[in-house]
C-alpha cells in the first residue's frame, strides 16, 4: 500500500516510516538520515545536525538469537537448551527467517503415533481383554506390561525429565503430577505382575491383584496429543511473524560523504548514515526524513 504525506516534521519511529515528509517536490525520491536504534537527522545537501530532529527508539538488539520458555518468560539464553525450572524446549523469541518445521513438534507427534496403538492395545486388555483374548489373568497382566513399557517410558520420557527438572528446582508444575501420577500407576502395576504376593490378600478380592498399565498409558498418550496441539499453534503463530518480517527490507541505499549512493545490507547500515528512499520502496530503518517528497510501501505497517 503507498500513501502521499504532505508536512515536514521530526519523526518517532513509527512517523518516520508514514508521516514525516518533505512535500516541496512531489513524488521525488527523498533523504532518509537513519536513525537506527537513535540517531539524528541531516539536510540532504551538507550532512549536519539538524536541531530538535532526534528520534528516540529503543536501544540496539543483539544480533545473537534470544531463546526463552514459553512457560517462564524470564528465563532467557543465546543458545538453545531446556528451561531450568520445567524442563521445556527454548524458543527463539525472534522466529528465524527460515522455513523449517519445529524439531520438539516433530519428536512429540513421533512418540504419540508410535505410542497411539499400544495405548488403544493395553485400553482394550484391560477393559474387555477376558472377553476377547480367553487368558489367564496372570498373562494378560504380563501382556499389559510388555505393550504399557514402551507406551510409557519411551514416549513419556521428556515429561519424566521435565518432572525432576520441577523437583531439582523446587518448582512443581503440571509435570509434577504427570510424572508423579504416571509413574506411580506404573510402578505398582509392575510390582503387582512381577510379584503379587507382596501385597496384602485384600488387595486381590477378585483373585489378582488389579493392574493399572492402561491409565498410565492413557495419560501419556493424551498428554502428547494436548502438547502436539500447543506446539502446532505456537508455529503457526511463528510462521504469521515470519510472513511479517518478510515483508522488511532487506538493503538500503546510503549516499556516501562523496555524494555516491551504493545498496548495502540492512546490517551494514550505522548511526549517521544517510539514506536514500526511492518512490515505492520500503523505509529499511528508524529515521528522520530531511528532504524530498514520495510515495512509499507502506506494507510493512499495514500488512
Amino acid at each position: 500500500m503507498s500513501r502521499q504525506h504532505s508536512h515536514r516534521e521530526a519523526a518517532s519511529p513509527r512517523q518516520s516510516a508514514d508521516t514525516a515528509h518533505d512535500h516541496n517536490e512531489p513524488t521525488q525520491p527523498h533523504a532518509h538520515h537513519c536513525n537506527v536504534h537513535g540517531h539524528h537527522a541531516h539536510s540532504a545537501g551538507a550532512p549536519r545536525a539538524v536541531p530538535g530532529d532526534e528520534a528516540s527508539v529503543s536501544p540496539p538488539a543483539s544480533a545473537s538469537t534470544i531463546y526463552t520458555c514459553p512457560m517462564h518468560p524470564e528465563i532467557r539464553q543465546d543458545h538453545p537448551g531446556t528451561c531450568p525450572k520445567c524442563g521445556m524446549t527454548l524458543e527463539p523469541i525472534m522466529p528465524a527467517g527460515e522455513e523449517e518445521e519445529n524439531a520438539e513438534l516433530m519428536d512429540f507427534r513421533r512418540r504419540f503415533w508410535i505410542s497411539l496403538p499400544l495405548t488403544a492395545m493395553v485400553f482394550v486388555l484391560a477393559m474387555a481383554g477376558y472377553r476377547l483374548i480367553p487368558l489367564n489373568p496372570a498373562w494378560k497382566n504380563w501382556l499389559e506390561l510388555v505393550l504399557a513399557t514402551p507406551a510409557v517410558l519411551w514416549a513419556g520420557l521428556p515429561f519424566f525429565e521435565r518432572c525432576v527438572q520441577s523437583f531439582l528446582h523446587r518448582s512443581p508444575n503440571m509435570w509434577t503430577l504427570i510424572g508423579l501420577g504416571t509413574s506411580a500407576a506404573y510402578l505398582y502395576s509392575v510390582v503387582a505382575t512381577v510379584a503379587p504376593d507382596v501385597f496384602p490378600s485384600t488387595f486381590a478380592a477378585s483373585g489378582r491383584v488389579e493392574v493399572y498399565f492402561e491409565a498410565a498409558a492413557v495419560i501419556i498418550s493424551l498428554t502428547l496429543l494436548g502438547q502436539m496441539l500447543e506446539l502446532k499453534a505456537r508455529s503457526q503463530t511463528s510462521a504469521a511473524i515470519k510472513s511479517l518480517l518478510g515483508l522488511a527490507p532487506k538493503t538500503a541505499r546510503r549516499i556516501d560523504a562523496d555524494g555516491s549512493e551504493e545498496d548495502v545490507p540492512i546490517a551494514h547500515v550505522h548511526v549517521g548514515d544517510l539514506l536514500r528512499v526511492r518512490p515505492g520502496e520500503k523505509v529499511p530503518v528508524d529515521g528522520v526524513v530531511v528532504a524530498g517528497a514520495s510515495a512509499l510501501d507502506e506494507s510493512m505497517i499495514t500488512g
